[in-house]
Parts: structure tokens; C-alpha cells; sequence
């Protein structure tokens, strides 16, 4: 199947995704109810709050990649800053698109090794999923969980444990791994293979990055500031449609977004968002037309500045520094 194919059904099952869970969450809820929650909400303080939230939760995601980068000298944080909105733009309208484009960004402006830089955004997921699951059960502490979700958490616990077992072999036996893809590119010519290979170094170099505890404690503790700036992304949104919630049902709407976010998604990740919200805000009690204005407030100074900015600074990230 050819990269083209498989990219357009991969939209296709987003979009029919998408609109599966729009219908599953706007059906207990009049829509004309919820533009009107939208029309009287509070589009000042708790707005700037929510855009205050989406520039923390993009520079903390620059700072903490820089971290997994090595903190090389000629890479700086503003370096970062225009791939990371732009593959945060790409992602949210063609997933994981995104990655590649900080991959070659990185390769064109600083010479960096593809599988490196893919190899820290593999790490990255891994301490998203280990930050998300401490964040979860802190929410969990104080807030009833529907079983869906509680199933799903379950399924990232397993994913952040394996990449985590897998970084940790890597670092520790990547002898064995080196091997197993000779073996496997031998047929190609002898060029090929070595490219192959040195592509495998790049990237256990930089997972390697964090086997320092000192690194990973900060890349850690990073990761959970990025989270915690989309919960300040969340209680805003709902403090907007007036529904004033707590720091655990917001850290729990984070939870719903990154179970949602595991489906393949419609651009702007239309349902998803709508779902987490009214699942999530649903567990705290707060009613579906409420929780769907939030999360239309959400979409729409969150993800959707994120898409104006990506897109408008996507040429700059991927051209090359001129020659010195």
C-alpha cells in the first residue's frame, strides 16, 4: 500500500471517527443550548487564561525536547520553538504528520540524524504517558472514573511501561538490536545498510540522552509542567461557559483528551475533544451542554491559534540556514 493510500484512509477513518463521536456526544444535548452557553460566557479573563495555558504548554514542550536533544549549544530554545508549533499544527490536522516535520526541520537547519531526532519524539511519548498517568492518579484520588476511561489508562500504563522497557534495552544492550537489523538489511546494497545502521546509532544516542537521572528527572518533571498547562487549558475553557471546576476534574479532562487522542482523529480533532469533555466534566457532575461549550471554547483558543501559528511559521521551520 502506497504512503499516499494509506495516509488518505487513515483521514478517512479519523474524519468517520470524528463524526461518530460528535454524534455521541451532541446527542444528549441541544445544540442551539450550547451556542447560547457560548454567547453568554465570560470571554475575558478565563479566555486570556486559556491562551496564557496553550504558550505554556508550547514552550514547555520546546524546553523539554531541547532536553531529550542533548542541550546542544547551537540549538536554541527559539530553534525549537517554530517546528514544535508547526508539527503541533500538522498533528492536528493530519496525525503524526507533525513529527516529521520537526525531523526535517532539525535535519535541514542543524544537521541532526533523522532517527535521532524521531528517537527523542518516540521518548517524548514515553514520559507523556508516564507524566499523564501520574497526573491520572492524582484525579483519580478525588473524582469517580467512568470504565471506559479506567480501561483506557490501563492500556497507556501498558504502552508507557513496554517504551520504557524498550528505551532502558536499548541503552543497555543495543548490541543485539544492531545485529537483528543487519540481518534484516543484508540484501540491500552495502550503502544502504550502513545508512540503516547509522541511522540505528543516532537514534540509541539519543535515547541515551536520558539515562543520565538528572536528565530524566528534569524531562520529567517538564513533561508534567506541559500537562499541567493543559489542564489550565481545560478549567479555563469551562470557567468561560461558567462552570468553575476544581484542579481534579481538569487534570481528569486531560485524561479524557489523551485517551481520545489513542483513536485515530478528524481534523482539529473534532469528537474527540468533545467526548473527553463531556465524559470527563461528566464525572464531576457538570451537564453535557455546558461541557460541550467548553469544549468548543477549547478548540477554539487552544488547538485553533496552535493551527494559525503552526501553519503560518511551517516554510520558515523547514528552510534551510543559508550557507556561511
Amino acid at each position: 500500500m502506497s504512503a499516499g493510500l494509506s495516509r488518505l484512509m487513515g483521514l478517512v477513518a479519523g474524519a468517520a471517527i470524528g463524526a461518530l463521536l460528535l454524534w455521541i456526544a451532541f446527542r444528549q444535548a441541544d445544540v442551539a443550548a450550547v451556542a447560547q452557553t457560548l454567547r453568554h460566557g465570560d470571554w475575558t479573563l478565563p479566555a486570556f487564561g486559556l491562551l496564557v495555558g496553550t504558550l505554556l504548554y508550547v514552550t514547555s514542550k520546546a524546553v523539554r525536547w531541547r532536553w531529550l536533544l542533548g542541550g546542544a549549544p547551537e540549538v536554541r530554545l527559539r530553534d525549537l520553538l517554530k517546528p514544535t508549533v508547526a508539527g503541533l499544527a500538522l498533528n492536528a490536522l493530519l496525525p503524526h504528520a507533525g513529527e516529521f516535520v520537526r525531523a526535517a526541520s532539525l535535519q535541514r537547519r542543524h544537521g541532526y540524524v533523522t532517527a535521532a531526532v524521531l528517537a527523542s519524539i518516540v521518548a517524548e511519548r514515553v514520559f507523556d504517558l508516564v507524566a499523564v498517568l501520574l497526573l491520572g492518579a492524582t484525579a483519580l484520588s478525588t473524582v469517580a472514573v467512568p470504565g471506559p476511561m479506567v480501561a483506557a489508562l490501563r492500556v497507556m500504563a501498558w504502552l508507557a511501561a513496554l517504551g520504557a522497557a524498550l528505551m532502558v534495552a536499548l541503552w543497555l544492550r543495543p548490541a543485539p538490536f544492531r545485529k537483528g537489523i543487519r540481518q534484516c538489511t543484508r540484501p540491500l546494497p552495502a550503502r544502504w545498510q550502513e545508512r540503516v545502521l547509522d541511522e540505528f546509532d543516532a537514534a540509541v544516542g539519543a535515547f541515551g540522552v536520558v539515562r543520565s537521572p538528572r536528565t530524566a528527572a528534569v524531562v520529567l518533571l517538564w513533561s508534567l509542567f506541559q500537562w499541567l498547562a493543559i489542564a489550565l487549558c481545560a478549567g479555563c475553557a469551562a470557567r468561560v461557559v461558567g462552570v468553575p471546576v476544581g484542579a481534579s476534574a481538569a487534570l481528569l479532562v486531560v485524561e479524557g483528551i489523551v485517551v481520545a487522542f489513542l483513536l485515530p482523529n478528524a481534523p482539529g480533532y473534532a469528537g474527540s475533544v468533545q467526548l473527553a469533555f463531556v465524559m470527563s466534566l461528566g464525572a464531576s457532575g457538570v451537564a453535557p451542554v455546558p461541557a460541550l461549550a467548553a469544549s468548543v471554547v477549547y478548540q477554539a483558543l487552544m488547538i485553533g491559534p496552535v493551527v494559525i501559528v503552526g501553519l503560518a511559521v511551517l516554510p520558515a521551520s523547514l528552510r534551510r540556514d543559508p550557507a556561511p
